[in-house]
């Protein structure tokens, strides 16, 4: 607008000798004024040049501000959706981080209870052994004294066959 007024005042201004001018004064004047005015003419079709590319300039950087502006809120519309995306994941990694502490304490404590049941079982191998001893040398005890009875039988029943037939009693049986 302020462009417009210039042009029109810079017009005025080329103008006013003209007029002034008048009929009476020489050719000369005359012709000065005409060369004047070819010459304001001239420099106005400049001047609406230079408006007319100024103003395309200006609609392309107003074009290309309007383009600006719509990547400024994809961008801060896209840096919303990555900050979301962002703090849900530091989130998860902080479920994972305590998920994982609780499965390293709860393998420290399966480790644990592994280490005393293979305590247990290294003591209850040793008591097994130790009765599997006893039981061999209690076998053997046995095998002894059942040999021993069988030696001791032998001669007592050929002495009982000798002398008369003898109930025996048990006493246990009463």
């Amino acid at each position: 607008m302020s462009k417009n007024k210039f042009i029109l005042k810079f017009m005025f201004v080329l103008m006013c000798p003209l007029v002034l001018a008048g009929c009476d004064r020489s050719a000369k004047e005359r012709d000065k004024a005409v060369a004047q005015a070819e010459q304001a003419k001239a420099e106005l079709e400049k001047a609406k040049a230079v408006l007319g590319q100024t103003q395309s300039e200006r609609d392309e950087l107003k074009g290309d501000i309007a383009k600006i502006s719509e990547q400024w809120e994809k961008a801060k519309s896209d840096l919303v959706t990555v900050t979301k995306a962002y703090d849900e994941l530091k989130g998860g990694i902080g479920k994972l981080t305590d998920e994982r502490d609780k499965a390293v304490n709860e393998v420290k404590d399966t480790k644990a209870i592994v280490e005393t049941l293979n305590e247990q079982l290294k003591e209850k191998a040793r008591q097994v052994r130790e009765f599997e001893e006893l039981t061999k040398e209690l076998q053997a005890t046995v095998e002894k004294l059942e040999g021993q009875v069988k030696q001791t039988e032998k001669p007592a029943a050929e002495e009982s066959k000798e002398q008369s037939p003898v109930e025996v009693v048990d006493s246990n049986n009463g």
